[in-house]
C-alpha cells in the first residue's frame, strides 16, 4: 500500500506517513457503509442528535490539541484554527435544533378523501470530498446533517488536512458513530477520483472549477445527487459613508484571512471611494482611497 506524506509547511518536515486508500480499500469501505447505512437510518434520531452533542463537546473540550493539528498540517496560525474549531460548534448546533423540524412529516393536501403528504428519506451512501482551508467548517457542512439525517458517509479530507481528517473520524466514533457509518479515506485526488467511482448515492465536493468539472462530467450520466462549492471572485461593495480607515481594515482582513484561501474572500472592491484595489496571488493588498 502507498504512503502519504504529511508535511509542515512551516518548516518543510514530514510530520507523518499514512496508508493511502487504494481501490481495494475503498470499496471495501463503501460496501461496509452500504451494509451499515439501513440499521443506521433506523435509529431514533434522538439516538443521532445524541452522539453528534457528543461530538461537539469533544471539539470543545480537546480544541488546543486539535487546533495544534490543524496548524501543523495546514500552516494557518492558532487563532485562526481555534476560531475555525470553535466556528463549527455554532454549525453544529445550527444542525441540532433544524434537524428535526426540517425533516418532519409535512401534510399539504387533504380534501374530498385524498390526503398527501411529504416525508423525507436518507441519500444511503455519501461521498464528501473536503477541502485543505477549512477542513472542519467544509467537512462539517456535509457530515453532520448527513449523519444526522440517517445517511453514511465516506469522508475523504484533503491530502493536505488528512491528520485532520482522522481526528474528526476519532472523534465521531468515540462519540458512538458506528466506524462504518463514517470512513475516513485518506489520500491525494486518485483517492477521489476513485470514489466518485463507486455507486454512491450523493457526492458534495469543494475545490477548484477543473475538479469540479471533471466530478460533474463523470456523475453526470449516472443522474447522481451532486452538490459542487468551487472557486470564484468574491466583490465587495464600499459605500460613501463608511468609516475608510474601519473599512480599508475590513477589506484586509477579508482578502487576506487565512491566507486568503477562503470561499468568501474578497479579491475585488467597488465603490466611489476606492480609485485603486489589488490582491495578487502574494500577499500584497493596496488599497486606496479619494
Amino acid at each position: 500500500m502507498s504512503t502519504l506524506t504529511v508535511i509542515n509547511p512551516a518548516n518543510g518536515a514530514t510530520i507523518a506517513e499514512l496508508p493511502q486508500d487504494n481501490a481495494q480499500s475503498i470499496s471495501a469501505k463503501y460496501s461496509a457503509a452500504c451494509a451499515a447505512q439501513p440499521a443506521w437510518a433506523d435509529r431514533p434520531l434522538q439516538d443521532r442528535i445524541g452522539m453528534l452533542r457528543s461530538f461537539r463537546d469533544a471539539l470543545a473540550s480537546d480544541v488546543e490539541r486539535l487546533a495544534a493539528v490543524l496548524t501543523s498540517e495546514t500552516g494557518k496560525p492558532i487563532r485562526q484554527s481555534k476560531n475555525e474549531i470553535g466556528g463549527l460548534r455554532g454549525r453544529i448546533d445550527f444542525f441540532l435544533e433544524s434537524t428535526e423540524p426540517t425533516i418532519a412529516e409535512r401534510e399539504v393536501h387533504n380534501t374530498a378523501g385524498m390526503r398527501e403528504q411529504i416525508s423525507h428519506e436518507p441519500l444511503g451512501v455519501i461521498a464528501n470530498i473536503s477541502a485543505w482551508n477549512y477542513p472542519y467548517f467544509v467537512g462539517g457542512n456535509v457530515f453532520v446533517p448527513a449523519l444526522l439525517t440517517g445517511n453514511a458517509v465516506l469522508y475523504k479530507p484533503s491530502e493536505f488536512a488528512a491528520l485532520t481528517g482522522l481526528e474528526i473520524g476519532k472523534l465521531l466514533h468515540r462519540a458512538g458513530v458506528p466506524q462504518s457509518v463514517f470512513a475516513v479515506l485518506i489520500g491525494d485526488g486518485s483517492v477521489g477520483s476513485e470514489l466518485i467511482k463507486q455507486p454512491v448515492d450523493g457526492v458534495f465536493f469543494t475545490g477548484s472549477y477543473a475538479t469540479g468539472q471533471r466530478i460533474a462530467r463523470e456523475l453526470g450520466p449516472r443522474m447522481v445527487k451532486l452538490q459542487l462549492e468551487l472557486g470564484g471572485k468574491d466583490p465587495i461593495y464600499v459605500r460613501d459613508d463608511v468609516d475608510a480607515a474601519k473599512a480599508a481594515a475590513s477589506l484586509a482582513d477579508g482578502a487576506m484571512y487565512n491566507t486568503g484561501q477562503s470561499c468568501c474572500s474578497v479579491d475585488r472592491a467597488f465603490g466611489n471611494q476606492v480609485t485603486g484595489f489589488h490582491r495578487p496571488c502574494s500577499p500584497t493588498l493596496i488599497i486606496q482611497w479619494k
